[in-house]
């Protein structure tokens, strides 16, 4: 039986098979080469060079295939090429997906780098509060997921950071009582300049499912658990061509929180949605601060 060398154009959208399909679809036969003498596959970056040097009827015979491959729609990936079931991947490294592993697998990675801005329920009537506040983070810090699906579908549980900040208008200003509750007065003096901003830091860890929508779209839903470790306050002015600020801390922020997340991605790039129903601070430590909310862009790989 003759040997043949059999590059299509389907074949090669499947790379770092490296243009050969171990289960490919009906593909276009682009060149057939019989009996190859020698056949060399070298990879440089995100380039793929296949080599074909003689063949049996002209042994000068060259020809070469240079392409690009493919990339996960889950995220960017570093394969582990001897088949251990788990890989290491990360949003900041292009590599390429292996379609010859197996269809279920564990997996190290990091992802999800977000800005948001939200709102929230509370404050009062006296029009101190800024109702919109910042937040950015990191959602997958380090995570550990399982995908399944023929690596369409992703269960993961990660360890990521988030800040956000809430504000009050000039010239109001944050206070905190010798008990440790967190409140808010109007400065009546000649200081002008007022930014009094309540600064919270979490670590969450997101449970999350993660599912590709065709090879450029992805969609992801889970629940997050945080450990609001530090909150803060500072409140700056400015009076007779001087600036001043002081930094409190020491307050009664809820230190475990839940929020529920849901992202919508288009080839790495996406947009997130997030809920906080509960309350910012613990019962009688501070003003009511809860149902808050925050849309945003998310950098899911680049």
């Amino acid at each position: 039986m003759k040997k043949k060398l059999i590059i299509s154009a389907a074949a090669i959208i499947t790379l770092p098979a490296l243009c050969f399909a171990s289960e490919a679809p009906d593909v276009d036969t682009i060149k057939v080469v019989d009996n190859p003498n020698q056949v060399v596959v070298t990879q440089d970056d995100n380039t793929v060079l296949l080599h074909v040097d003689g063949s049996a009827t002209n042994k000068d015979y060259r020809y070469e295939c240079r392409v690009t491959p493919t990339f996960h729609p889950h995220g960017l990936k570093v394969m582990d090429r001897e088949g251990s079931g788990v890989e290491f991947c990360h949003p900041f490294k292009r590599c390429c997906d292996d379609s010859t592993r197996t269809k279920h697998h564990m997996q190290v990675f990091a992802s999800d780098i977000y800005f948001g801005i939200g709102s929230y329920h509370g404050g009062d009537a006296s029009g101190a509060f800024k109702k919109a506040f910042p937040e950015v983070g990191i959602l997958n810090f380090l995570a550990l997921g399982y995908e399944f699906n023929k690596n369409r579908s992703r269960l993961s549980l990660g360890l990521g950071f988030n800040w956000s900040w809430y504000s009050l208008h000039d010239p109001y200003y944050w206070t905190r009582s010798n008990a440790g509750v967190l409140g808010y007065e109007m400065d009546a003096s000649t200081h002008d300049g007022h930014n009094a901003t309540l600064r919270l830091m979490s670590m969450q860890f997101p449970l999350m499912f993660n599912q590709s929508l065709g090879k450029r779209w992805s969609l992801a839903v889970g629940a997050i658990l945080n450990w609001n470790y530090y909150a803060e306050f500072k409140n700056s002015y400015r009076q007779a061509k001087s600036n001043y600020s002081v930094t409190t801390h020491g307050l009664y922020q809820r230190k475990l929180s839940f929020d529920y997340i849901a992202m919508v991605s288009w080839h790495g790039l996406g947009a997130y949605f997030r809920y906080a129903p509960q309350s910012l601070f613990k019962p009688g430590f501070g003003p009511k601060i809860d149902n808050r909310w925050s849309i945003g862009l998310v950098l899911r790989g680049l």
